[in-house]
């Protein structure tokens, strides 16, 4: 075995899970940055976390709406993910740079993309800082999943996503 970086062991472990963090942007609007650093806390209560960067603009909406959907975008919205992760939603509308397709959902000011296979909608309890990140703890209050839907996956460290295919 060798000594491997933070970024080497991401390889690894691939493929990662691969969301799209949706929040409301300042003017009203929806912001998406793909999101790998998720994962389920607890089942009861119903609870989900992810990281994101200190300076991130996801991050920033999240901690000053305490409000986000977390979605499992479909294979059918590879290019656009790769393409969401080019750019931060503080100076781009995204959606409309991208020409996203969104869904409303009921009682939810956050829209999410049309080509959705999962979505949690979540309340913010905490949000802690870890080295270069926030780990922001949520409540989930809402999921909805499309089961005809193909997930994407996050591949070599996040270079390529792809759906996953089980080998027989």
């Amino acid at each position: 075995m060798k000594e491997l970086s933070i970024f080497e062991a991401t390889v690894f472990t691939s493929p990662n899970p691969l969301t799209l963090i949706c929040t409301e942007k300042e003017d009203g609007t929806t912001n998406i940055a793909p999101i790998c650093f998720v994962s389920y806390l607890s089942f009861e209560p119903a609870m989900i976390g992810f990281a994101t960067g200190k300076k991130s603009h996801t991050g920033e909406r999240v901690r000053a709406t305490g409000k986000a959907v977390i979605t499992v975008p479909s294979e059918n919205l590879a290019e656009i993910v790769m393409s969401c992760g080019s750019c931060s939603g503080s100076d781009t509308s995204k959606v409309e740079k991208f020409d996203i397709k969104l869904n409303e959902l009921e009682n939810n000011t956050i829209k999410i993309p049309q080509d959705t296979k999962l979505a949690f909608v979540v309340d913010l309890q905490q949000a802690i800082e870890v080295g270069d990140h926030y780990f922001h703890i949520c409540n989930i209050e809402k999921i909805y999943g499309d089961n005809d839907k193909t997930s994407l996956y996050a591949w070599n460290g996040f270079g390529k996503v792809a759906p996953a295919i089980e080998k027989m």
